[in-house]
């Protein structure tokens, strides 16, 4: 039970026993689109997320000062409910909190990348028949990052939603390629294969051939056995049974009805623009600037706790568009 003078919050309904410690570990997700054109600027942010886990006898306060505001240009900031915020400044803001138990998000945050991109560079894919195609990747990894900073793995994968892959041919300067049914894989940065404290030159050509385009016809009811003179329940039943089963065949059907592969504005994807997704994780610190110096965490009443923390960085939409291709992006105000 907690002291009579102390008034047990409702978010730790019950108190800890046994040995006592606080994990810190932030978490941040960086999406990005790059360009690599003069009239489109390269967009990248961050969402991060401090998580805690307090294992501390009784109801004490916790506080520290939460470091690196400056450098991370924190946009949005939100706390969980056991926080109070007691002094506040340019780039540095103490958090004082009686912290629940088990795992918890201690606070939010949306913030700017202080190191910049951490892949850099472009993609271009073309095509040079109606089954055929040619793409070029020229990307540079890691620059200007530095030991602690860790790239567990990195993969970039060219999707292909609409096309069936049968072949490439091209040797990557780094890692290995794959193909699925409908997209190519290059793996950059296997896991267990870490970089850290050096830059990569990474690039990539080669040709694709895809399974020659076949125009799909939808079979009408008619066409499905409702004959005349047949029972209006059972035509009925043919058109809803032939509705459910060929939605997808019908949309397909109106999407490419005269139009062959190499006669439409984007011959990879209908519906949807071409582009790369690369997907990776960085350890060692985080990518907007923002951090926690174990030393400086102050727990009261006074007591002998180990207090650890650790950062994790990894891709969330980050998203290279092929500079050959039409590409969504956001149109800014002038001023």
């Amino acid at each position: 039970m907690p002291p009579s003078d102390l008034k047990q919050p409702a978010w730790k309904p019950y108190l800890y026993k046994g040995k006592q410690r606080i994990l810190f570990t932030i978490y941040e997700t960086i999406d990005a689109a790059m360009y690599d054109r003069d009239d489109i600027p390269d967009s990248i942010t961050v969402s991060g997320q401090v998580n805690c886990r307090a294992e501390l006898e009784g109801l004490p306060d916790v506080s520290f000062p939460l470091t690196g505001l400056s450098t991370a240009r924190v946009e949005v900031i939100s706390f969980h409910p056991c926080v109070q915020v007691p002094e506040q400044g340019v780039d540095r803001q103490a958090v004082m909190f009686s912290p629940p138990l088990n795992n918890f998000t201690l606070l939010r945050y949306q913030a700017h990348c202080g190191l910049g991109p951490p892949i850099k560079g472009f993609y271009q894919l073309s095509m040079i028949s109606e089954d055929e195609g040619a793409f070029l990747f020229r990307l540079g990894i890691m620059e200007g990052y530095k030991s602690p900073l860790t790239m567990e793995f990195c993969t970039v994968t060219m999707p292909f939603p609409m096309r069936r892959v049968v072949s490439f041919d091209g040797n990557p300067s780094i890692g290995t390629a794959l193909t699925t049914e409908h997209s190519v894989e290059w793996r950059i940065i296997s896991s267990g294969k870490g970089v850290s404290g050096k830059s990569v030159e990474a690039t990539f050509s080669g040709t694709i051939r895809f399974s020659s385009w076949k125009t799909q016809k939808v079979p009408s009811y008619r066409s499905m056995g409702c004959m005349d003179g047949e029972d209006t329940d059972d035509e009925t039943e043919g058109i809803n049974a032939n509705n459910m089963v060929n939605v997808e065949e019908f949309l397909m059907e109106k999407l490419s009805k005269d139009l062959p592969p190499v006669d439409l504005e984007e011959p990879f994807c209908w519906q949807a623009y071409n582009y790369a997704k690369v997907s990776f994780k960085i350890s060692g610190a985080s990518l907007s600037g923002m951090t926690i110096d174990p030393k400086s965490v102050s727990i009261y009443p006074a007591v002998k706790a180990l207090v650890e923390f650790s950062s994790q960085v990894a891709s969330g939409d980050y998203i290279l568009w092929n500079t050959l291709g039409k590409c969504p992006f956001a149109v800014t105000a002038k001023a």
